[in-house]
């Protein structure tokens, strides 16, 4: 261990006193997490979506008073509930994350946590970190969403009015979704335009089984078709007006070949649709910023590449650069097959 032998012990002293509540702070968010994990797979956030008292709490959780106690003490010292006379129950924020029609759920959040926490100490290791299909299956619920009214107002509202090109494909011609994950883009675009027709296309058997169940519960299975496939086996060709590429989910040795299937797949003139995800954060965002970067490139994966710089991978497979659309959901890359 080192030390500093020429500093004055209380400045150390002082400079080891910051260290130690940098710690503590991230271990008290760790704690909270870990309780709160606990308590959703007991059942506790569903059953507080309701007002109850301490008592239906003891009942329900079977533990001491004083224990449910300090447990709701903890909840709502951290927002997730809050009191209302005798009963508790779960704020406005945490009970829409909850609900049934949110985009991403409290679920669907606390298992993504669960899997990278799990993932973090495999960044430290030799070679490329490896995810199993289960794990693949909960980044895909926590990153692609539900297709729900929620998703579906701000799409309409917020997302394809900035993207006319969007809604004129969709309405026309057939649409491709490519690493479609759980779809919910698509499955989205579906509930919105009852003309749709797609194909998605994604790698991993287990998620695309879910695909096709949430496909099937919303009604729209006769339109979207998913198959389970890598996307360099697509041999559709001069097929599809549109498509759309969850680019930041290709490692780097697969991209050129998918740009390259997609080149092919639309007709002349059809148009590929790409999101800029995780543009470079202000100084207060840039730590959660930092970790997620680690995780994404310990699993191969290009990150955070710009609008300007996907433009440039997409033209130097052969497409032509259309425009760069700024929308509530963050910049969309336009490109088109040339004529």
């Amino acid at each position: 261990m080192s030390t500093s032998g020429d500093t004055d012990p209380l400045v150390r002293f002082a400079s080891a006193g910051a260290a130690r509540r940098t710690l503590q702070a991230w271990a008290d968010g760790a704690y909270v997490l870990h309780l709160l994990t606990a308590l959703r797979d007991k059942g506790w956030t569903a059953f507080l979506t309701e007002p109850r008292s301490v008592e239906d709490l003891v009942a329900y959780s079977g533990l001491p008073p004083e224990r449910v106690a300090d447990i709701v003490d903890v909840l709502e010292a951290y927002g997730v509930v809050g009191r209302r006379a005798e009963t508790v129950r779960l704020t406005a924020e945490f009970a829409a994350l909850s609900a049934d029609d949110a985009w991403v759920g409290l679920d669907e959040l606390l298992d993504r946590i669960e899997l990278t926490a799990r993932l973090v100490p495999a960044t430290a290791e030799t070679g490329l970190l490896s995810l199993s299909e289960t794990d693949a299956l909960v980044i895909a619920r926590s990153s692609g969403g539900n297709s729900t009214r929620i998703t579906r107002a701000l799409f309409d509202q917020l997302f394809v009015p900035k993207l006319p090109e969007l809604a004129d494909a969709v309405r026309t011609e057939r649409w491709l979704d490519v690493g479609c994950g759980v779809a919910g883009s698509t499955l989205t675009l579906a509930g919105l335009f009852p003309e749709l027709k797609a194909v998605a296309l994604e790698l991993v058997p287990t998620v695309a089984a879910e695909t096709r169940r949430r496909a099937a519960v919303q009604g729209v299975a006769d339109r979207v078709d998913i198959r389970t496939t890598d996307v360099r086996d697509f041999d559709e060709r001069d097929a599809f007006g549109g498509a759309f590429w969850a680019q930041p989910f290709f490692p780097e040795p697969t991209r050129a070949a998918a740009l390259a299937t997609i080149l092919n797949a639309l007709r002349p003139g059809g148009l590929l649709f790409l999101q800029e995800m995780e543009p470079v954060p202000d100084e207060a965002a840039r730590p959660a910023y930092t970790m997620r970067r680690l995780l994404a490139q310990a699993q191969g994966i290009p990150f955070g590449r710009t609008a300007e710089e996907l433009t440039e991978e997409t033209v130097a497979a052969g497409f032509e650069p259309v425009r760069v659309a700024q929308t509530d959901l963050g910049r969309i890359v336009i490109v088109r097959r040339p004529s």
